[in-house]
């Protein structure tokens, strides 16, 4: 009996091979993580996943490192600009208080000067004239007449003693006049009593003595402001920073207090009161020329002043009705003029 042969199918092996794989539908193939555009974790790719993260971390702090330096520049920078704002700002305000409050330039003289020998003997050749014709020569009178000023220096050893020095003080600037200065020392029994010899020059520069500010005149006279008689007066006076409130000048915000002495208070005071207070009005022009004058460097002074009695104070306060001079000689100009 004839076997048949078993027949196999002869195919291409591409063929047997698709029939061999079962069909599972629409597929998605996996990327070789070692291809191109791979997205594998950089945790999972071995050495060059670590340089990736190690670069990356350089980067970081790069970064950080860029960003504070720049908060730190930026920091900087509005630092500076608010500190020049500051600085201009404190400049304006100088500015400001400086066009408020003149400055006072020194004034030279288009005389020239007396040297201290010729100082002293004009001095001496004044005190010692008894002759009123003499008088206008040597003497800056001012509301004084030859008669008084020859009156008042043949009273001087009975009042003030005997003479015994002069010194010259040299140079002094005061309401833009140069002054010459001498002072008058006499007696011990006296020494109180010394007194300033100013020398100011005429318009034709002969260099005269002021008698008014020698004699610390005032007008009307002490006794007649004291007691009541004279509601006003010119007086040459020292003058210091007070803070007595009291009466009519009892309010701080409205009022500036100031002791004020007179050179002859102890012939005028009862004993133990040889001051006496003087005011003036906050902002006005006299309270801003006794500013200018007692500054921190100078605590007292020498003024010449116009006080007058104000309703309801006592007999030692007055309030401040001009500011003339911030010494015992008068200028051309009174010294609150420029601050009005």
């Amino acid at each position: 009996m004839k076997v048949k042969r078993i027949q196999r199918g002869i195919q291409s092996p591409h063929a047997r091979v698709e029939e061999a794989v079962p069909v599972l539908g629409r597929r998605a193939r996996m990327r070789d993580s070692h291809a191109p555009g791979s997205r594998r974790p950089f945790w999972l790719a071995g050495s060059r996943g670590r340089k990736a993260a190690a670069m990356l971390a350089v980067r970081r702090k790069v970064l950080m490192v860029w960003s504070l330096l720049l908060t730190v520049l930026t920091v900087v920078v509005i630092a500076v600009f608010i500190g020049f704002w500051l600085d201009s700002r404190d400049l304006q305000i100088e500015e400001e208080e400086a066009a408020r409050v003149p400055t006072q330039e020194r004034n030279v003289s288009k005389f020239s000067s007396p040297g201290e020998g010729e100082a002293l003997g004009l001095v001496q050749r004044a005190l010692a004239v008894r002759d009123p014709a003499k008088v206008p020569a040597l003497f800056r009178l001012g509301e004084a007449t030859p008669e008084q000023v020859v009156a008042f220096l043949v009273d001087s050893d009975a009042r003030d003693g005997r003479i015994q020095r002069y010194d010259w003080l040299r140079s002094m600037d005061v309401d833009g006049m140069l002054i010459e200065g001498v002072l008058v020392s006499y007696d011990e029994a006296h020494a109180e009593r010394a007194r300033l010899a100013f020398l100011t020059p005429d318009e034709a520069g002969v260099w005269k003595m002021d008698f008014d500010a020698y004699a610390r005149a005032s007008r009307p006279g002490w006794q007649d402001l004291l007691s009541g008689r004279a509601k006003q007066a010119l007086v040459r006076v020292f003058v210091a920073r007070d803070t007595y409130y009291n009466g009519p000048f009892q309010d701080e915000s409205q009022w500036v207090c100031y002791g004020v002495a007179s050179p002859e208070s102890k012939a005028l005071l009862p004993e133990g009161q040889e001051s006496l207070r003087a005011y003036c009005k906050v902002g006005s022009a006299q309270a801003k020329a006794m500013a200018h004058i007692l500054t921190a460097e100078i605590q007292t002074c020498r003024m010449t002043l116009e006080l007058r009695r104000a309703q309801g104070a006592d007999s030692r306060q007055f309030e401040i009705a001009r500011v003339l001079s911030e010494d015992w000689v008068l200028p051309p100009v009174a010294a609150d003029v420029k601050f009005r």
